[in-house]
């Protein structure tokens, strides 16, 4: 057993005999969290009524966030909004999202992440124009839908020079290409095939709803399905070519999530990652240096109140698949025509 797992079991086990002050710390903690995130963010058939089984997990989670925090002194972690989740719930969240593994492994079975990334400066288009703002899934595991619409939409304006916002709703309920089955996962490279061969819809008049119900929907026909400055996809395995294709924009990632440090995460540079098995996708946006440490810049989809306003930064320099194997599949869509004048990449050079 992971010695985190093992602390929050038994952590959880012990939570209901802690002494009387610490289980009035534990119910202010409590209290706190729920008005910071609410009983919306519950897992999924957790009774917000029993008192004491929040107190069993919320105490759970602190032993293992205590743990993360001396494993890892480059980042923090708090009780964010899965503050209250087991790993196995949280496992549960995340794991359909990436859609059919062997798929994906067919497609780049000839390509091996290979080098060590250490490009001086830094790249941020978190910021730009290009990169609308940080939205969250919901219920619904569509993080391959946001990855994909995150990484087309900035293609698109730095190809044009124009943002648009596109409809992820779009794709969760009308893409069916291959493994592609909305809130059931999928993958972006086959979404970002069916973006270019029919175009995609615009975010306000296809609103994205899954997120609520976790359900597809109906594929809706009425809304104008607009073409993308793009022309298909392509690979940049490896840290030195996501360094290099950052350098002109942002790509898709797909990442090993599943664990408390992503669970737990707040802010500063994850320095490792439990587990080597890809689960979740998120968006490369950029990369940097902090107080010596190497990162890349990678945008979430679960909303501005995880993490650092929504994104993470993993460790960049490893080398092989990269920290949470950020480096083994990563996907852009490639770029029709010349790219505007006024969409160069945000990269500053380090100061001499």
């Amino acid at each position: 057993m992971h010695p985190f797992v093992l602390a929050a079991t038994l952590a959880t086990a012990a939570a209901l005999n802690v002494s009387p002050a610490e289980r009035t710390q534990l119910t202010e903690e409590l209290t706190a969290w729920t008005e910071a995130y609410g009983e919306a963010h519950l897992p999924e058939g957790v009774n917000p009524s029993d008192t004491d089984a929040l107190l069993a997990r919320l105490h759970a989670s602190k032993a293992a966030i205590t743990a993360l925090q001396a494993a890892q002194p480059s980042a923090t972690f708090h009780l964010g909004r899965f503050g209250l989740y087991t790993l196995e719930e949280f496992n549960a969240f995340i794991a359909k999202s990436f859609g059919k593994g062997p798929v994906l492994s067919k497609e780049v079975a000839e390509v091996s992440p290979a080098g060590v990334g250490a490009a001086n400066g830094t790249v941020d288009w978190s910021a730009t124009k290009c990169m609308n703002p940080v939205q969250d899934q919901g219920e619904c595991s569509s993080a391959w839908v946001f990855s994909t619409t995150a990484a087309v939409e900035a293609a698109h304006c730095i190809a044009t020079g124009t943002p648009i916002d596109v409809s992820e709703q779009d794709i969760v309920s009308c893409d069916r290409d291959l493994v592609d089955d909305g809130c059931k996962g999928g993958l972006e490279f086959t979404a970002i095939d069916w973006i270019t061969k029919g175009g995609i819809c615009l975010a306000k008049d296809y609103p994205y709803t899954s997120g609520v119900d976790g359900k597809n929907g109906q594929c809706q026909t009425t809304c104008t399905k607009q073409k993308l400055a793009i022309q298909s996809y392509k690979w940049a395995v490896g840290e030195p070519k996501m360094e290099t294709t950052l350098q002109t924009q942002p790509l898709t990632v797909s990442v090993e999530a599943g664990n408390y440090a992503w669970m737990f995460y707040k802010g500063g540079v994850l320095t490792t990652c439990p587990g080597n098995e890809i689960d979740h996708t998120a968006v490369a946006v950029g990369y940097g240096s902090e107080n010596g440490v190497n990162y890349f810049k990678i945008r979430n989809s679960w909303g501005v109140s995880w993490g650092e306003q929504g994104h993470i930064r993993l460790l960049r320099g490893v080398g092989d698949k990269g920290m949470c194997n950020v480096a083994e599949f990563p996907i852009y869509p490639v770029i029709k025509g010349t790219p505007a004048p006024t969409t160069v990449a945000p990269t500053t050079k380090p100061a001499c």
